[in-house]
């Protein structure tokens, strides 16, 4: 078996992460305009909790599947929960809590496939070439406190995946 057929769905999840990143920050305003007017900003925030406690179900799905007991749950949900539930709604922006989303998924995927040095400084680089393209973006501007909040979902992504796929 292939190392790409062993790794098909976390690879195919990692490269449409990879792909979306870069167009949530060049199509990001607009569709967040869009959002805005089709809903209040608490529907919004709501919709990324909702969005967050989903992944984070799946996630807890996944730690089964790997064999993972009670106490690997207990482990994983005290790390997670603080961090990609709880952090992102202390982001006084709204929109900021889709980091948490992006970058923590990409983390976890990354931890899928790479060794963990590799896996970290692919997520670190994520985080900061996307706030670099911003920069070059017209209709945007690069901001050194967003590549924090995405190193900090990247690297929690990779400790989540790292802890969930200890037996």
């Amino acid at each position: 078996m292939s190392w790409i057929s062993k790794r098909g769905p976390a690879l195919h999840a990692w490269l449409i992460l990879l792909v979306t990143i870069p167009l949530m920050s060049a199509a990001g305003r607009p569709l967040l305009n869009l959002l805005r007017d089709m809903m209040p900003m608490e529907g919004l925030a709501l919709a990324m909790f909702l969005a967050s406690l989903m992944l984070l179900w799946a996630c807890g799905i996944w730690v089964r599947r790997q064999g993972g007991g009670i106490r690997t749950a207990l482990l994983l949900a005290a790390w997670v929960i603080p961090l990609f539930l709880v952090l992102p709604l202390t982001l006084p922006v709204v929109e900021e809590r889709i980091h948490f989303l992006l970058f923590g998924s990409f983390g976890f995927f990354s931890s899928l496939l790479f060794p963990l040095p590799v896996a970290v400084t692919v997520g670190l680089l994520a985080a900061g070439l996307d706030e670099l393209w911003q920069w070059v973006l017209p209709s945007r501007v690069g901001d050194w406190r967003d590549v924090g909040i995405n190193a900090v979902a990247a690297i929690g992504g990779t400790v989540t995946a790292r802890l969930g796929a200890r037996k």
